[in-house]
Order: C-alpha cells, then sequence, then structure tokens
C-alpha cells in the first residue's frame, strides 16, 4: 500500500524566523521581574503627511453566528448602511445564491468611514464543494465578481494553546476557527475528553488554512496535534493513504479511533475524490470538498455507515437524491446522488449499519454516478476518513512514513514547547 505524508513540509520552516500573528497572555505574564531600566528621551523629525487625501483600508475578518444573515454580518461589522443596501441589492449578490454557515469568516476590505470595496469568503454550492467567492467593487459602484484567483495559496497554520478556565473560551482566543476546535474534540474522544482538560494543560494544533489576497478564507485538514494533560501527552498525526483518504494514528502508529462505522457502500472503484482542498492546476480555481466521493456503478447499494435515525430523505439542491441520518453520538452523516431510494427509510425510521438505504445514481450536479458521502458534527463539515470511516493499519512502509512525519512535526512544534502563554503562527 502506498502512503504519503501531507505535502505542507515542503514549505521551510525556519523556527526563528516564523512570523508571531498574535500573543494572548491568557496565563496573568511572566512572574520573572523586568530588569532595572532608565527613561530616554529622543527627538526625530517626522516624514512629511498628507492627511486626508486617502483615508486608511484594510482588512476585516466577521465569524458567521448561528441564524445570521448577510445584512447582520454587514451590519456588525460597521459597514455604511448605505454601503451595505448597494451590495445586497446588486445584481451580483442577487445572482450568487448566498447560504451562510455558522463559523465561517466572511473577509471585508473597508474604511475607516465604514465603506466596503471588496468582499471573499467560501461558499456553500449544495453540491458537496465550497468555493471561492470574491467580489469587488467598480469605479462606477457596481458589484463584479473578481475572477483573479493567483494568490490563492494554501499554508499551515500552528496554535499553541494555554488551558487557563474553560477549552473552548482558551481556543476560540487563540483564533483557532470552529471547524478545526470540532474536529480535534472528536480526533482524540476515544482517548481523552478534551472539554474536560484543566487548568496547566496545554493544546498544539497544526492544520492547512485558506489564504485569498493574505486573508484566511477557509480551513483544510488537521494535520497534527498534540495535547497534553495531566503530565500525559496525547498524540494525532494524519497520514494520506493511496486512495486519497487521510487518517490519524498515535506515535506508535496505532489507529486512534476504533470506528463503529462501517463502509457507506457495498463497494466502489475507486475514491474519486477526498476531503479536502483542491486546487486546479491550470484554471487556479480552488474548492473545499466537504466529503468524499466514491465511483461505483449505477444501482450499488448505498448503506448505513452506523446506527441511527432518518432525519432527511428527498431532494436536497445540488445534492440531488439525499439521505441524512442522525447518530447516537451526534454525527451526522449524509449520502447523496441516490438514483433511488428504498421502501421504508422514511424520516423518523431507524436504520442499522450495514441497511441499505439507497442506490447509486448520479442526480443533482453530478458528473457522473457516484456517492457522495459526507459527516457534520453541530452544522461543521468533518473528514469522514477522521471519524466515520474504518481505520485501516499501518503496515511497515506506512510506520516509515509515519515516523518521517512524525520528526517533521516535532520540529515545527517545537518552537511552542514551554511557552506560558497561547500563540498563533504562520509559516
Amino acid at each position: 500500500m502506498f502512503y504519503r505524508r501531507k505535502n505542507l513540509f515542503n514549505f521551510k520552516w525556519p523556527l526563528a524566523a516564523i512570523c508571531l500573528v498574535s500573543v494572548l497572555w491568557l496565563s496573568g505574564g511572566f512572574e520573572n521581574a523586568a530588569p532595572e531600566s532608565k527613561p530616554v528621551a529622543r527627538t526625530f523629525r517626522l516624514p512629511e503627511t498628507h492627511v486626508g487625501q486617502a483615508e486608511l483600508r484594510y482588512w476585516h475578518d466577521e465569524e458567521v453566528q448561528v441564524g445570521d444573515t448577510f445584512a447582520w454580518v454587514l451590519q456588525r461589522a460597521g459597514v455604511n448602511e448605505n454601503e451595505a443596501g448597494m451590495l445586497l441589492k446588486s445584481p451580483w449578490f442577487q445572482t450568487e445564491n448566498i447560504y451562510l454557515r455558522a463559523g465561517q469568516i466572511i473577509s471585508m476590505e473597508m474604511d475607516e468611514s465604514g465603506h466596503i470595496a471588496a468582499v471573499q469568503f467560501f461558499h456553500d454550492k449544495g453540491n458537496g464543494e465550497r468555493g471561492l467567492v470574491s467580489a469587488r467593487k467598480a469605479a462606477n459602484g457596481q458589484w463584479q465578481t473578481d475572477h483573479d484567483a493567483a494568490d490563492l495559496e494554501t499554508f499551515p497554520s500552528l496554535r499553541s494553546v494555554q488551558v487557563v478556565s474553560s477549552v473552548s473560551g482558551a481556543l476560540a482566543r487563540a483564533g483557532v476557527p470552529v471547524a478545526i476546535r470540532v474536529g480535534l474534540k472528536e480526533i482524540f474522544t476515544e482517548k481523552l475528553d478534551s472539554g474536560s482538560l484543566k487548568e496547566g494543560d496545554s493544546i498544539r494544533i497544526l492544520y492547512e488554512s485558506l489564504y485569498f489576497r493574505g486573508q484566511e478564507v477557509d480551513t483544510g485538514n488537521i494535520l497534527a496535534a498534540e495535547i497534553t494533560s495531566a503530565g500525559q501527552t496525547y498524540y494525532a498525526y494524519y497520514i494520506e493513504h493511496a486512495d486519497g483518504n487521510g487518517y490519524f494514528y498515535d506515535g506508535n502508529g496505532e489507529p486512534l479511533r476504533t470506528s463503529l462505522f462501517g463502509e457507506p457502500i457495498e463497494h466502489y472503484s475507486r475514491i474519486s475524490s477526498p476531503y479536502g482542498i483542491r486546487i486546479h492546476p491550470i484554471l487556479r480555481t480552488l474548492k473545499m470538498h466537504t466529503g468524499v466521493d466514491y465511483a461505483a456503478p449505477q444501482g450499488t447499494r448505498i448503506l448505513a455507515a452506523s446506527a441511527g435515525q432518518v432525519i432527511y430523505r428527498g431532494r436536497e439542491g445540488g445534492y440531488g437524491n439525499t439521505v441524512i441520518l442522525r447518530h447516537d453520538n451526534g454525527i451526522e452523516t449524509l449520502y447523496a446522488h441516490m438514483s433511488a431510494f428504498i421502501d421504508g427509510v422514511d424520516v423518523g425510521s431507524r436504520v442499522n449499519i450495514g441497511d441499505t438505504i439507497g442506490l447509486v445514481g448520479s442526480t443533482g450536479r453530478s458528473t457522473g454516478p457516484h456517492l457522495h458521502y459526507e459527516v457534520r458534527i453541530g452544522g461543521q463539515h468533518i473528514n469522514p476518513a477522521s471519524v466515520a470511516l474504518p481505520t485501516p493499519k499501518l503496515d511497515g512502509k506506512g510506520l516509515a512514513t509515519l515516523e518521517k512525519y512524525r520528526g517533521q512535526v516535532i520540529q515545527v512544534m517545537s518552537s511552542v514547547y514551554g511557552l506560558p502563554v497561547s500563540v498563533s503562527q504562520r509559516e
């Protein structure tokens, strides 16, 4: 079996030159007294300035809350009321059919008077993909799509969090996105309850960040994580397999989860599209695929990945014919593009692991017969391979890949070991 590490470590990580983006003094500061110092005063001649010629522009990020509309997001960000109205009534906005999800980030280029010049964010397309939406206000005041995607980049982000009171509060103050927080909890769920961490415990997490023109617009996979609690450290390393799916293992190569989930399909020819970030090599368009696609012949049986209750059955936009199950552990699984439903698999009914719930098809926005399989927790998309698919064992070659990857992760994370504060670092 072929294994590979995430290729983000092709970037150089000069530890002495890592940019410290933010330092959150959650610990109350260092205890050592500052050395004796004397005030020094100097007078410098300031350069000539031309005040009033142009107002300062800056990028403002706003996190979408449950129940938000785009108008509320603009209002909370301080966008001028007239400017907001022009954007919301623009032909560009009316044709985008924008759907907001809690936790996503809307980035806006603004000035101090609340005028808005550009907006960018990832948009759920309703077919298992999130695509970049970028628009800019032209000189004539009209909003238009910004088609230049040449500045799309993916970088690893490192966060080190010291727990002082609540874990969720510490992660939020350190700027860890909601989807990453949810994923972190699920990865370690069979090892410890990350929600019960106490003062003095710590978390270090490395994950993919998607940037467009210097602004973080979305996140991808968790690449590695460490949690230190009561003097013991738990490790998680993300290793991709030949089919494109990635799974989490501890430092000894053992799967972190003994999943109660099975495969969601009777058989398939290949994984046609794994979970994660994809950049078209020629068009340079970027998409975030929110599930796993299994290419299979029309009519192949789709199986319940675990016991649960049917909470949706019907036509769901670009997903086509779709069934959604809610499982006892709060996880929801989605099965899309079905050619046919199964009698008796109705909303409210219960199914067991391995029960047939539909047949493979190509309904909705689809280029050929396949199953699109998603996992959601609290409305957030999670990599199915990390929480709701059986984790394969690593053979000798896989263990060697893990050992090399582990060494690279330790080298990166060593830059924040022992720090009594929470920090955020990027390449």
